[in-house]
């Protein structure tokens, strides 16, 4: 019995600097396709709920991504990579908004995991329909810091808004979504 364990499999994770880089430097196609399937899913969720409409989703991610394409050698290195490729995202959705003349409401799905039974289900449930009655500066602000993880000055640099007032629009989103709640609350009571 030959108990040798074998080498393990070396996975080899490319830096997303490293992939702008070869972006920029080099056009490299797959440096590009490993950064459209790493941003996909966080991006495509940040879209959703800033377009509320999954037709352009798509449409608008492309745009980001085609705007990576063209701008990386612009990427100056003061924030992370994808605090810039979320800067990008914020910016299209602005411009797509302006365009759309005619914008439909649509449901607003966050991904916020459900563990546990009926109460928390429930919890949840307020916190998404509070979410949806934020206004956009702090519906924004709210997703940037708490679903994707971003710091008060990353986001500050990605909505291109000073630190302040970005301190200020968490702490108004913060208290509008806790009377939210409370109201909510009560009216169960």
């Amino acid at each position: 019995m030959n108990t040798e364990i074998a080498d393990p499999i070396e996975v080899t994770v490319v830096e997303d600097r490293e992939l702008l880089t070869l972006i920029a430097q080099k056009r490299d196609k797959e440096a590009l396709k490993e950064l459209y399937d790493r941003y996909r899913h966080p991006l495509g969720g940040f879209l959703r709920r800033k377009l509320y409409q999954d037709k352009l989703v798509d449409e608008v991610y492309n745009d980001v991504m085609m705007t990576l394409w063209q701008k990386a050698d612009t990427f100056r290195g003061d924030s992370k990579v994808s605090t810039w490729i979320f800067g990008i995202a914020y910016r299209t959705c602005l411009s797509h908004s302006r365009k759309e003349t005619k914008h439909t409401s649509g449901s607003v799905d966050y991904e916020l995991e459900e563990v546990g039974g009926d109460e928390e289900s429930g919890a949840v449930e307020s916190l998404r329909a509070a979410i949806t009655e934020l206004s956009a500066d702090h519906r924004t602000v709210i997703e940037m810091a708490y679903f994707y993880g971003h710091s008060i000055a990353e986001i500050s640099q990605m909505i291109d808004c000073p630190l302040n007032t970005v301190k200020t629009r968490l702490f108004h989103a913060r208290q509008k979504l806790k009377n939210i709640m409370q109201t909510e609350q009560e009216s169960i009571n």
